[in-house]
């Protein structure tokens, strides 16, 4: 007999629960609408708390050293707390963040595979959000993708923090920023650098102050180092300390990656470093000498665009209407940053009307290293940027058009600052880059600063002479910084390692040219295979290249070693023509490295397609800046 519903009167005993319901049904549209305020808040900062409620995910207390919650599409996140001081049992814990994919392929499990995006200051959970699937499909679901936010970043507590909140922060960034250059070579700019230079000086002081009041300690315990012993930290606790670690590491993940396997060399699992920085560099060199090294290749990557813009013609890049041949793109474009350096650009009609200088255009706005990074200058440089993703290379070229056709609307809507104009949005933690560069290199001492700043503009001369249209971009602050590294590991950086590692660079990279590849593959010598990818942009990801695609997949999946020096061709092209575009395969460059497209098979195109869906999706985290909401 089946069960009868009746409705049952309100006496006073059920009162309480339909109040209790009542109230039960009020928290929830509270907190619906709560996250509907909240949720497109340019700091993100509150979104994993609403979605994961609104979705069902409950955060489960701590029952062991990570206890994982589902947060997503086959994603779970946790917290694992780690020594705030490796080597002081007393200074209690920091905790991580953490994220993971599982892998697809539960019977054929290979373990965890770690990830670094890069900065320093790339957050790892949003990194797996944006990344992971496409990351997973590579090596064939076999592994979990995992990563973390590092030291002092995003979710990661104890937090960076430099301002009281976001608003202060972007206000900050918006007044800190100096006149643009160009040309250092005239007597006439070189004396308004040094204006720069000292304007930014000033400015690097109140950053360096304001990091060390409200952050203090934890800035000594950021560096690379460290971020390192959380990486071995992380892999022990998910696949036991003995077990080899799996490794894969971009653009400063490349310096992460160089630390791990020289700090813990019998721990190499399958480890691979895209987009290298050189370690020795890096560890041992001050970053006010970095950039002259950095961008060696950035000028090769300019040129290659006008020469594939050219190749293309109108019809597939719109500035090749200027011209058939390369050279006289490139003068069109220097003529036109000559002409904005005199004169600005008025732009009334942008969605935030403005004006456009040749800094906005090019990428020659002088920031610190890494101290107004995120909202304001490094957006301000739409070449620059542009050259770390040569997909974006067709829009590049429509909107250089347009600012020499006199509309500057469309590059000023990329590079406008944007301001938060809420003060209970608490700051990004876009210092990190300072806060990580300025403990790993070689502490200053006994600082002289007219001396420091005499050498600043030496150094940002050299590097305008290696990067003309590039080499302004940067203005040292770690002699201002307060903190020094716990711990500081200069190397060497030439040990026997317990399995060989890919090294990848590519032939014109704008940041991490292909010497610095080279170089550590040198330094390691059998404990590591080079992966030379002939393409632009910054890390293989930049352009899917099948030979690149398949030496990883056959790494990860079998441990096989592809031949040292690899060469590798790209199979993906920038500037489709109308031909191209009807096929789904638009992007397939007509006679790729492995062939025309009727010779792959359908595992070679799902695997292009995963490589390039995999640069797609982490291509904020690989340009000039960080991704504008760091929480996911």
């Amino acid at each position: 007999m089946e069960k009868s519903y009746t409705t049952l009167p309100l006496n006073n005993r059920a009162q309480p629960a339909l109040r209790k319901t009542w109230l039960m049904r009020s928290m929830v549209v509270a907190t619906f609408l709560f996250c509907l305020l909240w949720i497109y808040n340019r700091s993100g900062y509150l979104y994993n708390a609403c979605s994961n409620r609104l979705m069902g995910y409950r955060v489960q207390s701590q029952s062991g050293p990570i206890a994982w919650y589902p947060c997503g599409n086959n994603i779970e996140c946790g917290t694992l707390d780690v020594p705030f001081d490796y080597f002081n049992a007393s200074a209690g814990n920091a905790t991580l963040s953490l994220a993971r994919y599982l892998a697809k392929d539960k019977k054929d499990r290979r373990g965890s595979l770690l990830a670094n995006p890069g900065g320093p200051g790339g957050s790892g959970v949003s990194f797996i959000y944006r990344t992971a699937e496409n990351i997973s499909k590579i090596v064939d679901g076999k592994y979990d993708i995992v990563s973390w936010d590092p030291r002092g970043i995003n979710q990661t507590t104890p937090r960076i923090e430099c301002f009281a909140s976001q608003t202060a922060q972007d206000i900050f960034s918006l007044n800190a920023q100096a006149p643009p250059i160009w040309n250092l070579t005239d007597p006439r700019r070189y004396d308004e650098h040094v204006t720069q230079v000292r304007i930014t000086e000033a400015s690097d002081a109140v950053v360096a102050q304001l990091c060390y009041e409200r952050s203090g300690e934890t800035l000594r315990h950021v560096g690379t180092a460290t971020v390192v012993r959380d990486l071995e930290r992380i892999s022990s606790v998910l696949e036991g300390p003995e077990e080899p670690v799996n490794f894969w590491g971009f653009s400063y993940g490349t310096a992460v990656g160089s630390y791990f396997v020289n700090m813990f060399p019998d721990r190499v699992g399958r480890v691979v470093i895209d987009g290298n920085i050189d370690p020795v560099i890096w560890a041992t060199v001050p970053s006010s000498d970095w950039y002259k090294y950095d961008l060696v290749d950035s000028e090769k990557d300019l040129q290659n665009f006008y020469a594939a813009c050219s190749k293309a013609g109108p019809e597939g890049c719109s500035l090749a209407k200027l011209g058939s041949d390369p050279k006289t793109l490139s003068k069109a474009v220097d003529d036109m940053l000559d002409r904005l350096t005199q004169a600005p650009l008025p732009v009334p009609h942008a969605k935030r009307p403005g004006v456009l200088t040749a800094s906005s255009v090019q990428g020659t706005h002088l920031v610190s290293h890494g101290s107004t990074l995120t909202n304001a200058s490094t957006r301000k440089a739409r070449m620059f940027v542009a050259m770390y993703q040569p997909r974006s290379w067709p829009t590049l070229a429509s909107d250089l058009l347009a600012v020499i056709n006199g509309d500057g609307a469309p590059i000023f809507n990329i590079v406008a600052s944007e301001l938060t104009l809420n003060n209970t949005v608490p700051a990004q933690t876009a210092y990190a880059i300072t806060a990580v560069t300025c403990t790993d290199i070689p502490p200053y001492e006994d600082v002289d600063e007219e001396e420091v700043l005499e050498h600043l503009i030496e150094e940002n001369v050299l590097a305008n002479q290696v990067s003309p249209h590039f080499g302004g971009l940067s203005k040292d602050a770690c002699h201002l910084w307060k903190a020094t590294a716990s711990e500081r590991f200069t190397g060497p950086f030439n040990h026997t390692l317990s399995y060989p590692i890919i090294i990848i660079g590519n032939t014109a990279d704008p940041i991490t040219p292909l010497i610095n590849a080279k170089a550590t593959n040198t330094l390691l010598g059998d404990s590591s295979r080079l992966i030379i990818q002939d393409s632009n942009g910054h890390c293989s990801l930049s352009t899917a290249s099948l030979c690149t695609a398949k030496a990883l997949k056959a790494y990860f999946l079998e441990g096989t070693l592809p031949q040292d020096g690899l060469f590798c061709t790209p199979d993906e092209t920038f500037f489709p023509t109308s031909e191209h575009k009807v096929d789904a395969l638009h992007w397939l460059a007509p006679s790729g490295g492995e062939g025309d497209i009727q010779m792959m098979s359908v595992a070679d195109i799902e695997l292009l397609e995963a490589v390039r869906g995999l640069g797609i999706s982490a291509g904020e985290f690989l340009n000039h800046g960080k991704p504008r909401g760091m929480v996911i």
